[in-house]
């Protein structure tokens, strides 16, 4: 069993892995505080956690210049530090090369890239987290090669994964781990469109289940997984 007990972890974004993530955390006894755009997700995510002690919070990340505040603010409703971050915030817009425009383009990298770096830059400010805390962002298996049509979102990940090795290396005396997982077609309620169906049979273990990512993250999120920095988790069955 993980030890996380007690642990406070802030998941940022209720998308398919952030929600089953936060599920898992609170089984685990985790406090859990859940951030999003949505409120819908964030209360139907919020309704499934285990136990007591959780709090959601509406959060547009683009609003770069209020990250900094928002995790002060997380920090300073119980005065307690944080222990781990989440960043399952994902945005996914699919353009052909000449339908990708400089906005989209924009939109794309400031979700997936930009503010993810701002948000980091935030979590090690010494007030906001404790020592032995961990990090685990949500890349995706675009970013090993794109698909057609995913010209901004696999640069958006690719961005994301070549800065962690960098993050990783600058943060370490601080007692702070970051590390990632990238997942292929993830299992959700979505229909599939026969370009990901094609994918799922070459992956031939059928699409990913969520829980399955939320305790590999749970992992990277525990001492288990002392010693791990910097790496990237893919998790693609036989997709190659």
């Amino acid at each position: 069993m993980l030890n996380l007990k007690n642990k406070k972890i802030l998941i940022m974004g209720c998308g398919t892995i952030g929600d089953a993530t936060a599920q898992i955390l609170s089984e685990f006894g985790s406090k859990v505080i859940i951030s999003d755009t949505n409120k819908l997700a964030l209360d139907r995510t919020f309704l499934k956690l285990s136990g007591g002690n959780h709090r959601k919070v509406l959060f547009d990340v683009t609003q770069i210049d209020k990250i900094k505040n928002f995790m002060v603010d997380i920090v300073k409703f119980d005065n307690a530090k944080l222990d781990g971050l989440v960043y399952a915030v994902d945005k996914n817009l699919t353009a052909s090369l000449m339908n990708t425009s400089l906005e989209l383009l924009q939109d794309v990298m400031m979700v997936n890239f930009f503010a993810f770096i701002e948000v980091i830059k935030a979590f090690i400010g010494e007030e906001v987290y404790n020592p032995n805390s961990s990090i685990v962002a949500v890349s995706n298996y675009a970013s090993l090669g794109a698909d057609k049509g995913q010209i901004a979102y696999g640069a958006s990940k690719v961005a994301m994964d070549n800065s962690m090795p960098a993050i990783a290396k600058e943060i370490y005396h601080k007692g702070i781990r970051i590390n990632s997982i990238r997942p292929a077609i993830v299992q959700s309620d979505k229909q599939l469109s026969e370009r990901e169906k094609e994918l799922v049979a070459m992956m031939q273990t059928g699409p990913i289940d969520p829980k399955i990512l939320a305790q590999q993250i749970a992992f990277l999120l525990s001492d288990a997984s002392s010693g791990v920095y910097g790496r990237h988790f893919d998790v693609r069955g036989y997709l190659v």
